[in-house]
């Protein structure tokens, strides 16, 4: 019986993305058809992925960059603004933290022209949507995970960024619709209804919807390894949202992660040796490695992960999956649509 959302697996644009496949965009989408697969949601960094290059309705949605110090770099602008208004000069030189290769882009500007150029491409390959996390963290929070920001003030400073961001579309409208997706350090958390519900009145368009990451929120939430835990922390989250948050939620990245002992010894063991001597790029070097490690992305096989669909009824699962063989992600997708199949 077919699921009553659309089913698609999350691929990197890289060559390396496809490599399990055969290497072509034509192997992935015989895979998807194999499967039983609507087609694929494809993480991009700043590169251009041509309509030629890819079969008819394969790529359904498109996974924007995200940029570490995107706030950092918005306030330094407009720091920048003020100090050109108050002295009538032109605005002094940013202060170069974001270095190449590293970071793609060390300005605010730079980053919005970029976002600007991803979604237009993305609208050339007729994704339905594009997929943008709203977070942030400073590279030593990410190790003692106690942050400076709450999920109020980045939601606040994130719509600041999005209107920019969008107002310089037709209408003032994304032309894709963009759908964002929570992480576990502070912004769209789903741990603060209320600064959602703000976050929301503050958006100067219309075309978005959020997206819940199951492994995320756990990562956020969870006091236990356990998967049976780990879901019923999620549930126990989801019910205390409001039906406008809830109604909002279009898109499923499903997979789990049992990550609360690796956090706590995390911050048992505080902030690495030498780390504030480090340059920015050497620090989110290491700040990367910790949330590969934190985000497991482990394939649901309790029954009980049927609960988390059902009370969000979704448009769109994405069987969120990080296989190194084609057979890992056959096996993944086998475990997690079993979960969802198994009689409770």
């Amino acid at each position: 019986m077919q699921p009553p959302y659309t089913e698609l697996i999350s691929l990197p644009v890289y060559p390396w993305g496809r490599s399990i496949f055969g290497g072509g965009w034509e192997n992935v989408a015989e895979f998807c058809r194999k499967e039983g697969l609507n087609g694929v949601e494809v993480y991009t960094g700043y590169e251009e992925v041509s309509p030629k290059e890819l079969p008819e309705e394969l790529v359904k949605s498109v996974h924007l960059p995200f940029h570490s110090g995107w706030l950092e770099m918005l306030e330094e602008n407009e720091q920048n603004t003020r100090d050109k208004i108050k002295s009538g000069k032109k605005p002094g030189h940013n202060v170069t933290r974001f270095q190449t290769p590293f970071f793609a882009c060390s300005t605010h500007q730079d980053f919005i022209a970029a976002l600007r150029l991803q979604l237009e491409r993305a609208a050339c390959i007729r994704a339905d949507y594009a997929v943008y996390h709203i977070g942030y963290y400073h590279t030593a929070e990410m190790f003692t995970q106690t942050y400076a920001r709450d999920d109020g003030e980045v939601l606040e400073r994130s719509a600041d960024f999005l209107n920019e961001l969008v107002s310089a579309f037709p209408s003032g409208e994304p032309p894709v619709r963009l759908q964002f997706e929570n992480l576990w350090y502070p912004g769209l958390t789903y741990t603060d209804p209320d600064a959602i519900l703000s976050f929301m009145d503050l958006l100067e368009f219309s075309n978005y919807g959020l997206l819940l990451d199951t492994g995320h929120l756990m990562n956020r939430i969870t006091t236990s390894d356990a998967e049976a835990d780990c879901i019923t922390a999620v549930c126990e989250c989801i019910e205390t949202l409001p039906p406008e948050i809830i109604n909002k939620i279009d898109v499923l990245h499903l997979h789990w992660s049992g990550s609360y002992s690796l956090r706590q010894e995390r911050i048992r063991r505080g902030i690495p040796n030498g780390f504030h001597s480090m340059q920015r790029h050497e620090q989110e070097a290491f700040a990367f490695q910790h949330a590969i490690l934190t985000d497991q992305h482990r394939p649901l096989s309790l029954p009980e992960a049927q609960a988390m669909v059902e009370m969000i009824a979704p448009s769109v699962v994405v069987h969120e999956c990080i296989p190194k063989t084609l057979d890992e992600l056959k096996e993944f997708l086998t475990m997690q649509r079993g979960a969802l199949q198994q009689k409770k």
